[in-house]
């Protein structure tokens, strides 16, 4: 895995005793965007195919990992639209709570500020993209 990437693994437990709606896989946040994959074992015998939604950094609201001593650690993620996560099970407006698994502690700690520090790259990139825009209205105006 590259420096610009990231990538918590998470399993979600069923909410009822017949086994719907246990779900299991990765918060990956890439070099240009947050790719949320995850697959949904809904029945006792079929299994739906795997899903990912993709997100901006713009459109990421937040990461946060919280968690204490025995306790689930969870990676809250929310999104400023909502819709995107209308297919995840247990989602609620705009925001998901990810179970993550052992083995993923430690990427899941760092992924609030790395989620931040993209969104910091992609805002000082819109602005100075911005500024040249306003650069070039200023010269071909004069």
């Amino acid at each position: 895995m590259s420096p610009d990437e990231l990538s918590v693994y998470f399993e979600n437990p069923a909410t009822d005793p017949l086994g719907y709606e246990h779900v299991s896989g990765r918060l990956r946040c890439g070099r240009d965007a947050v790719e949320l994959q995850f697959d949904e074992a809904d029945r006792a015998f079929r299994k739906t195919p795997a899903q990912a939604v993709s997100f901006t950094y713009e459109e990421v609201d937040g990461v946060e990992y919280t968690g204490g001593w025995f306790q689930p650690k969870i990676l809250t993620f929310r999104v400023k639209t909502p819709e995107k996560l209308a297919g995840f099970p247990g989602a609620d407006v705009g925001r998901v709570e990810l179970r993550v698994i052992r083995k993923s502690r430690g990427d899941a700690s760092k992924a609030a500020a790395f989620v931040e520090f993209k969104q910091s790259e992609a805002y000082l990139i819109e602005s100075a993209e911005r500024l040249e825009e306003k650069r070039n209205e200023l010269e071909s105006g004069l």
